[in-house]
């Protein structure tokens, strides 16, 4: 059964694939939110980080739940989105998809290419979203669990998976797409 705290996770990470805002994620929404993160890091249209970041995208599309739209073509409402959450699918959804989307944005982010990203490097996408600095400073620190200073993937993709599944109110991941 899907807690409170995973409800408003659910609605909070939907409202940021729901990229025309209109209630209801389509193709469209993850096509413009793939690019959304492109233009953030200034990746290039056809470069191997586009087409990383728009492959996840597709796949991630694939991988969710719907049902078809007026028009035949798959829609998913925000209420199917946090009903799903509680199908026993739902985790291999996240394992194969929503963590790997996450993961290919997080290298794109990673300028240096060390495998690590900072405060700035995250600040540079968080503030697209209109998330002060002070925000994302506090999620960045809260991610940060070794406390040397950068987020690794291995933490970031630790920390995407317990913001998609994680019912801990605890949990470090409950804050990667901002507090709730």
């Amino acid at each position: 059964m899907t807690t409170e705290l995973q409800r408003r996770k659910l609605e909070k990470v939907f409202a940021s694939y729901d990229a025309d805002g209109d209630g209801v994620v389509d193709g469209l929404d993850i096509t413009a939110m793939a690019q959304i993160w492109c233009d953030t890091y200034g990746v290039e249209p056809y470069s191997p980080g586009w087409r990383r970041i728009h492959g996840a995208a597709a796949r991630m599309w694939r991988g969710m739940r719907g049902s078809d739209g007026p028009d035949g073509e798959k829609r998913v409402t925000v209420a199917e989105w946090v009903a799903w959450a509680d199908k026993p699918e739902f985790p291999e959804f996240v394992t194969n998809a929503a963590v790997p989307f996450s993961l290919a944005v997080f290298d794109v982010a990673d300028a240096d290419r060390d495998g690590r990203i900072n405060h700035a490097e995250m600040f540079a996408a968080q503030s697209k979203s209109g998330m002060r600095s002070e925000e994302t400073q506090r999620i960045f620190d809260r991610l940060d669990t070794d406390r040397d200073g950068y987020l690794t993937s291995e933490e970031y993709g630790r920390a995407a998976h317990e913001f998609y599944l994680s019912a801990d109110p605890d949990a470090p991941g409950n804050v990667i797409a901002g507090e709730l």
